[in-house]
């Protein structure tokens, strides 16, 4: 591929991957970053992609409580 080409490649795979919205949670721990199952007791810092880069929505006790702000469970149809 040219030049042109590698870099049109990877700002369409970052449009792709990175939209506008999207969230993750981050573990505030020392040392590297890891998986969520590793520490899921440490707190964690919620962040979402603006198009350009992460900012800081919310500081949480644990994973359970980022993954509720995260994907928030939407009202359905009642069980039968």
């Amino acid at each position: 591929m040219s030049e042109w080409g590698d870099a049109r490649f990877g700002r369409r795979l970052l449009q792709r991957t990175y939209q506008p919205g999207r969230m993750r949670a981050v573990t505030l721990a020392p040392g590297p970053p890891r998986a969520a199952h590793v520490d899921p007791d440490m707190p964690r810092a919620v962040l979402r992609w603006d198009g350009q880069c992460w900012k800081l929505v919310a500081v949480v006790a644990d994973l359970a409580a980022a993954q509720e702000l995260m994907r928030p469970t939407k009202p359905g149809p009642e069980p039968w």
